[in-house]
């Protein structure tokens, strides 16, 4: 019994000794899985009381403390430096951030590196402000770099004005008609024109060999074209680079364009002038035009400019010119940059004189420059390219409008439509529905065709599509029909 009493004690003095050794007072821990005994922990480590490991300080840190009780005695290098050791025990193992990178803060196990589209050549940063940007037409994608000669040339036939650029996309290529041989072209005004009489139909060209000479029955009025404009009618062209098409001769005109010999100009019937009914559509296509730049004040002053410019070179009063709605001193404007116009009246020139007049530089740089003296800035690239005359009477374009029944709870239905007086063929109808407070009003638009009394003249086309009469024929719905909300 007595025995079996000295055992037992000695068994629970044994397991209070293994209990003791599970946990290490702070500071201390066990140096290996092994050796379950307690030690001082080493300097570059810590340990927390109860805690058996001594941790290590983190990359970054390091701390000379011998039983280091926990983790802030791990002392974080200094911004400029980094380290990449796990339980330094000296500063030592702080190292200077090399060129291209940087350190902001302390502790770092890495720098940061500069940026692409930036280098640096200093060591120890603190700060991205030690990066420099590549300069204007050049670029870099490279993390890091070291050397300015990291930055790359945009190359021939682009241009870049962007700081610190990173990829090669921000080199703009030149636009068609342009052509440029610089590396390294810091703005679009190093790309060069073709000069007139040629084009060039793509982008980013690095030779001027790119210009292509415009053929014979096509001419380039404008440097920098994209493409060559056909000799409108009433001209010819038989030579290659013309800036100009040669104009019929008095008492003939070809009311084709493109064309390359002047035997096509045929003589004129009735009086000879080629305009039997005193009348002519102009038709500029500009280049470039403002469209979106110009307010509703400034296009109406732009409209009455460009007029006052047609009628002096015709010769006739301003109130001669008229817009495709006939209103007066004033021409017709499209978002393209398309202008339109009838000069009416004229009884003292022929077709030949309006187009000796119109198809010049002078009269396409009175455009321009009427155009931008309204607008107030100079507008790069802007001019007035194809410009045309072609004989033909005015009629106005003018709104009616029937009133038919249809099947409906509460009110009638009517019809209105747009069409043309000039037009002399057939023209197909679509329609679209709209509920207006619970009666079904129904409008149409017409596709109006004007025919040339020429044959050999391709018509034009003047579509009005549903999407821009609404607010048209509902009003001429609602005025000529009698239709009223109160009856509805």
């Amino acid at each position: 019994m007595a025995g079996s009493s000295a055992r037992l004690a000695i068994q629970l003095l044994f397991a209070s000794a293994l209990q003791v050794q599970a946990s290490c007072p702070a500071g201390e821990g066990y140096p290996s899985a092994e050796s379950p005994v307690c030690v001082v922990c080493s300097v570059g480590t810590w340990s927390a009381e109860g805690s058996t490991e001594c941790t290590r300080c983190p990359a970054g840190t390091w701390s000379s403390e011998r039983g280091a009780m926990d983790a802030s005695t791990c002392i974080g290098c200094p911004k400029g430096m980094w380290s990449s050791q796990e339980g330094s025990p000296s500063e030592a193992s702080c190292q200077t951030c090399p060129p291209g990178r940087w350190g902001g803060t302390e502790g770092l196990s890495e720098c940061t590196g500069c940026s692409p589209g930036t280098w640096a050549d200093q060591s120890g940063a603190t700060s991205n402000a030690v990066c420099t940007a590549c300069g204007a037409g050049k670029w870099s994608p490279q993390v890091g770099a070291t050397v300015d000669t990291t930055c790359m040339d945009c190359a021939p036939g682009t241009w870049s004005n962007e700081i610190g650029a990173s990829a090669q996309e921000s080199c703009t290529p030149c636009s068609p008609g342009t052509w440029s041989s610089l590396w390294g072209a810091t703005n679009q005004s190093t790309c060069t024109d073709c000069e007139a009489g040629k084009f060039q139909p793509a982008v980013g060209q690095a030779s001027k060999d790119v210009c292509i000479r415009c053929p014979p029955g096509k001419y380039g009025p404008m440097m920098g074209a994209a493409a060559c404009a056909y000799c409108p009618a009433g001209s010819w062209n038989g030579d290659f680079a013309q800036t100009e098409c040669d104009v019929c001769p008095q008492g003939r005109w070809m009311h084709s364009r493109g064309s390359l010999q002047g035997e096509g100009c045929a003589p004129c019937p009735g009086s000879g002038d080629c305009l039997p009914d005193g009348s002519a559509r102009i038709t500029i296509e500009f280049v470039h035009f403002p469209y979106a730049e110009l307010d509703s004040e400034q296009m109406e002053k732009v409209q009455v400019a460009m007029a006052e410019d047609i009628a002096a070179a015709c010769s006739v009063g301003n109130q001669s010119v008229l817009d495709l709605n006939g209103k007066s001193s004033s021409v017709s404007v499209g978002s393209d940059g398309s202008v339109s116009a009838f000069v009416t009246e004229v009884t003292k020139s022929s077709a030949s004189d309006l187009a000796s007049k119109l198809y010049t530089t002078t009269f396409r740089s009175r455009l321009v420059s009427s155009t931008l003296e309204i607008l107030g800035v100079d507008k790069e690239h802007f001019g007035a390219g194809a410009i045309s005359v072609q004989p033909e009477e005015f009629l106005p374009v003018t709104v009616t409008s029937t009133t038919t029944s249809v099947s409906s709870t509460t009110a009638s239905t009517t019809t209105s439509s747009i069409s043309d007086s000039s037009s002399s063929d057939s023209s197909s109808a679509n329609s679209s529905d709209v509920s207006l407070l619970g009666a079904e009003v129904s409008f149409s638009a017409r596709n109006v065709t004007r025919t040339s009394r020429y044959h050999d003249e391709a018509p034009e086309d003047f579509v009005l599509s549903n999407a821009a009469t609404p607010a048209v024929s509902l009003a001429a719905l609602l005025a000529s029909s009698g239709l009223m909300l109160g009856r509805i």
